[in-house]
């Protein structure tokens, strides 16, 4: 399958708050005083979903490891005016 992999060394995110980041406007408590509107990774989300691809976040000690896992196409390109 076709991975696309994003890997920082910044603060990470806490397994358990993995889900609610990828929604709309939502921002972890350490981030509230810094520039953002919590729209990045909701903006990721809707076009995963948009493909059928999969997100997994893994820890990168210290960081994230972001990960969109997309499907093998078995349409025709045509329809994307490829």
């Amino acid at each position: 399958m076709p991975l696309v992999s994003v890997a920082d060394h910044g603060p990470g995110i806490p397994v358990e708050q993995r889900k609610q980041v990828l929604k709309r406007f939502y921002r972890l408590e350490r981030s509230r005083h810094t520039l953002g509107h919590g729209l990045g990774l909701s903006l990721v989300a809707a076009v995963a979903k948009m493909h059928d691809a999969q997100i997994e976040m893994l820890d990168n000690t210290p960081g994230l490891v972001f990960q969109l896992w997309f499907r093998r196409s078995t349409g025709n390109l045509a329809s994307y005016g490829i």
